[in-house]
């Protein structure tokens, strides 16, 4: 696959984890810029939003289920803030990787179409239904998507990384220490625990 001027990954982080950092990793191959966006907590129902105004509809009713709050403890301002700590210290701060965030992109379209860096492709895995839905989504709304194959990536979920906390297992082999250290920091390794 060519190199592209810039690569968009967009995501929940709910932690960033070591699997995502190898992602990122990986689409440095591919990119000479890397954005990667960390979209909030939101859902369209709860925002009254009427499926006429939906701009993919059909991933919209996908990505809602992601979105339930016992999913998504960790609010969006710490999330994005462990994301940038975590990628300046696992990348170094000279990295071509552009952090940014807010609403889900599908919620927010018509801001990001016009707000996202030119010449951009979105890369999204071959790993699941969920990642085959996005790929989709972003081709009907007139974007560039490759796919690219990840099974030589660690295979890790935030709900594996919520549940070995809630059971009282280490996390150290899942989370970077920058990760660790923000969550303790900020009281949220400890919410995890209670889930």
């Amino acid at each position: 696959m060519e190199k592209f001027d810039n690569v968009v990954w967009e995501g929940r982080f709910q932690p960033i984890h070591i699997g995502h950092l190898a992602y990122i990793d990986k689409l440095l191959n591919y990119g000479n810029n890397v954005w990667i966006y960390v979209v909030a907590n939101e859902n369209s129902m709860d925002l009254n939003m009427e499926k006429s105004h939906l701009v993919v509809p059909e991933f919209t009713k996908i990505v809602d289920p992601h979105h339930r709050p016992e999913k998504n403890i960790l609010p969006f301002w710490l999330r994005y803030k462990i994301v940038w700590e975590t990628i300046r210290e696992e990348f170094g701060p000279s990295a071509p990787i552009y952090i940014s965030g807010g609403r889900r992109l599908d919620l927010g379209w018509d801001l990001y179409k016009k707000i996202l860096p030119p010449n951009r492709v979105f890369i999204t895995p071959k790993r699941d239904s969920f990642e085959d839905e996005k790929a989709k989504a972003w081709k009907t709304l007139g974007e560039t998507c490759e796919r690219i194959e990840v099974d030589d990536l660690p295979n890790i979920s935030a709900t594996m990384i919520r549940e070995r906390i809630a059971n009282g297992q280490s996390v150290n082999d899942l989370l970077s220490t920058t990760t660790i250290r923000l969550l303790k920091e900020y009281g949220y390794l400890k919410k995890l625990e209670e889930i």
